[in-house]
């Protein structure tokens, strides 16, 4: 039932996107360079890209994850109607060296509260109307819980795994589908002061500011 819901929500985030003639930017799941093969780059992957979704959507701009994994795939699913596709990578250099994850990320899936139903949809012009704005409340409910969500378990995780002297840094890359030169590209890099520091929130704002002022420019 959750997954049917969820195929609705982002079949009616296109078909809203392109009616209004917004910019559909894609958002592939962060992925984490670290080099240990021990599969915890999906405790830190959705919450953020949850939150950089959240950060991203505005007026002009609809925001939609990327649920391939492989990059066949993605191009695949990102010319079916995105302008532009936004990659990440989330390391953590602890401060003597070594490369380690945020282990002790809560995955965001789960955490996010379930929209409730659209309602009786009436044949009147009206009631329809009275749905799609209690549907759309929903969904902007559902978003900003998402994002309270996502920010805690990003904290919530730097907390336990974040040391004075750590560094981390988020590769992102902006790009075209079908093109391979990106739009733009950069690494992101903060340094805890002390220990459990926020040191993502700062640079997750500054991709989507950056991303947002590229998918907009005239």
């Amino acid at each position: 039932m959750r997954a049917a819901w969820v195929g609705v929500v982002l079949a009616l985030a296109f078909g809203n996107a392109h009616a209004a003639g917004k910019i559909v930017v894609g958002v592939a799941l962060p992925r984490a360079q670290l080099g240990q093969g021990n599969g915890a780059n999906a405790d830190v992957a959705e919450p953020v890209r949850q939150a950089l979704i959240t950060y991203l959507k505005g007026p002009s701009v609809e925001v939609i994850p990327l649920e391939a994994r492989i990059p066949q795939h993605m191009a695949a699913e990102a010319q079916e109607g995105c302008a532009f596709v936004l990659y990440t990578d989330i390391e953590q250099q602890s401060k003597g060296g070594g490369m380690k994850m945020l282990k002790k990320l809560a995955p965001l899936a789960g955490a996010v509260p379930m929209m409730g139903g659209m309602g009786n949809m009436g044949a009147t012009m009206a009631a329809q109307a009275v749905a799609q704005t209690a549907m759309q409340s929903q969904m902007e409910d559902a978003q900003e819980d998402a994002m309270a969500n996502a920010m805690a378990a990003i904290n919530g995780a730097q907390k336990n795994a974040v040391k004075a002297g750590d560094s981390l840094t988020l590769n992102y890359r902006l790009v075209k589908p079908g093109e391979e030169k990106p739009l733009i590209t950069d690494a992101l890099k903060g340094k805890a002061k002390a220990n459990g520091d926020d040191v993502l929130s700062p640079l997750i704002e500054t991709v989507a500011i950056a991303v947002v002022g590229k998918v907009t420019e005239k």
